[in-house]
């Protein structure tokens, strides 16, 4: 019985000890496994609107398999901040759809992209440093819900001035362009044709109808799709792409042209040699771009760029937008900026 009960004991223990060992195997592999996929993939902070980072996502996954590639969406400030502060030493090799002039201001932190073909542009104008590349246009209209309109008795707005008229009072939405791109291209087209005090003067009154001043740009169009307000001032594609999914929503070009700005993208300095980074930028350089533009975010960077978008208004007409990208001129404004 006693050796019986040592010999039951000797191989409890050698169980113990076999299952440890397995168990930090186990551990091991998992641990390795974590390590060795972060340090392969690679990574992308995006401040692309959701429908074009889910395309994107879909799109690497059946191209490259064998890369694991994460993005990480970050906010147009967010995003600026963070690769300026950690330079190469962040977690990111490619910046992807984030405004031009906050690419110009850190555009010390990107590398070079001279090996890659910039032949595809409309305007190689646009290309203004080395360092960076253009990504896509986007445009802003005034947008309404034609239903909450008819609903509340409201006209439909034709230009600006409209806007201004007291039976909108808690029916208009805007970003604000302390937090939104979308919304500084609206400011900037009005210090444009008002000039700075005559811009600020607009600002001042139309407030008093603006049920709210959203953080992101796709802000206003979420609210008209719920009914909330009658009128946005917002992105024209993401109206288009509310319309083709049944949503009651219109496209209206202001009197003095549509509101544009870019985005841009490049590769973090110190991450141009990585074979997987540069394979994955070239994607997205001479494909995925092209799909995004014809079939997201419709506005001319491309040589016989096609409209794919249903609903999406072909040759909206233009604003005058020649100081979009000029940064004192930003941080000016949107400094003075009180909503």
């Amino acid at each position: 019985m006693i050796r019986y009960r040592m010999a039951v004991k000797r191989n409890l223990v050698a169980m113990k000890k076999i299952f440890c060992i397995v168990l930090a195997a186990l551990m091991c592999a998992v641990l390795f496994t974590s390590c060795s996929s972060n340090e392969d993939a690679v990574v992308i902070f995006s401040s692309m609107e959701q429908n074009s980072e889910d395309a994107l996502k879909a799109q690497l996954k059946e191209k490259f398999p064998d890369i694991p590639v994460r993005i990480q969406h970050l906010s147009t400030g967010n995003n600026t901040a963070k690769i300026k502060a950690e330079g190469e030493n962040t977690e990111a090799d490619i910046v992807l759809g984030l405004e031009t002039p906050s690419m110009l201001k850190i555009a010390d932190r990107f590398a070079t992209l001279d090996e890659y073909t910039k032949d595809q542009y409309a305007d190689p104008s646009m290309i203004t440093d080395d360092r960076i590349r253009p990504w896509e246009v986007f445009e802003g209209a005034i947008l309404v819900n034609t239903e909450v309109l008819k609903e509340h008795g409201l006209p439909e707005p034709k230009t600006y001035e409209d806007l201004l008229n007291p039976a909108y009072k808690g029916m208009i939405a805007m970003p604000s362009p302390k937090t939104s791109s979308t919304a500084y291209m609206f400011l900037n087209s009005w210090v444009k044709t008002m000039g700075e005090d005559g811009a600020f003067d607009y600002v001042d009154k139309l407030q008093k109808n603006i049920k709210q001043f959203t953080e992101s740009g796709s802000g206003p169009v979420n609210m008209l799709k719920q009914g909330e307000i009658a009128v946005g001032l917002g992105i024209a594609y993401l109206a288009a792409d509310q319309i083709t999914q049944g949503v009651p929503l219109k496209i209206i070009a202001p009197e003095t042209g549509c509101p544009y700005t870019s985005t841009s993208f490049g590769i973090v300095k110190g991450k141009e040699k990585d074979e997987n980074v540069k394979k994955i930028f070239t994607f997205l350089n001479e494909d995925f771009m092209k799909y995004n533009v014809e079939h997201i975010t419709p506005g001319k960077l491309l040589k016989d760029q096609q409209v794919k978008l249903k609903n999406y208004p072909e040759n909206l007409p233009a604003a005058d937008m020649s100081t979009i990208n000029d940064l004192d001129l930003k941080d000016k404004l949107t400094e003075k900026w009180k909503y």
